[in-house]
């Protein structure tokens, strides 16, 4: 797998991450309101959710009924449901703010820095990963002139023309695609990459039958999309009575 995928590419998620989210509209899916489990709404991570056993924020390891996934707020299942999807971010340059303070058990080693974008452009320097202008150049692409990076070129460091790559495919999607897909360098390298793993795989659909096609019921004819695997799982709010 390229590092540079692994240490900076795939990471453009983490400028999709909205600073909170309603994680669950009713409360416990299971036993309904009735339950007395309140609905759910957090931030993704707040210092007060330290050592708790049921967290006020949306940190991993804790399992309690209201934090079951509702995900209506996260996807559109169409009717009366369409009002409560909040979508992502677009992918740009903007990290929200609780990422700038990760919890320390967030962190797989447990050691600072905490800053979510400090660590991504520390892995730059330390993985000695290409500049995105030079990524662009060994592909063949034209790169993104220094004047599409003016915040950049205030600290008189060349980082305007020599870009690190996370922050570069940031900006190249939000530029050229709105911040809605990668484009250029980000969109082609994740997109040979699983390309490439599915090739490698004997097992995967590609060497097994490149022809495949989902059977599934799905909600358009000829697609299969999240919302139709959720719904088959019964994960679905219509299936959960919500």
């Amino acid at each position: 797998m390229p590092v540079e995928f692994q240490g900076a590419i795939y990471r453009f998620g983490h400028s999709m991450i909205r600073p909170s989210y309603r994680a669950n509209l009713r409360g416990d899916p299971n036993g309904g309101p009735a339950s007395g489990a309140p609905a759910f709404f957090g931030f993704v991570f707040d210092p007060a959710g330290q050592g708790q056993a049921d967290p006020v924020d949306l940190r991993g390891g804790a399992r309690a009924p209201r934090r079951f996934i509702g995900w209506q707020t996260f996807f559109n299942f169409g009717g009366a449901f369409t009002t409560a999807v909040r979508p992502n971010k677009r992918i740009d340059t903007k990290i929200s703010t609780p990422l700038f303070n990760l919890p320390i058990g967030a962190i797989a080693t447990g050691d600072p820095p905490t800053a979510l974008p400090q660590r991504n452009l520390l892995r730059h320097i330390t993985w000695s990963l290409p500049s995105g202008q030079a990524l662009a150049g060994a592909m063949g692409q034209p790169p993104l002139g220094p004047e599409v990076f003016p915040e950049l070129r205030a600290f008189n460091l060349g980082l305007d023309a020599n870009t690190p790559l996370w922050y570069y495919i940031l900006r190249e999607a939000s530029v050229i695609n709105d911040g809605q897909a990668l484009a250029g360098v980000g969109a082609r390298l994740v997109g040979e990459v699983f390309i490439g793993l599915l090739e490698l795989d004997p097992t995967s659909y590609l060497a097994v039958n490149r022809n495949f096609r989902p059977t599934l019921p799905s909600r358009t004819a000829g697609e299969f999309g999240i919302v139709d695997l959720l719904t088959f799982a019964g994960v679905d709010p219509a299936s959960r009575g919500q």
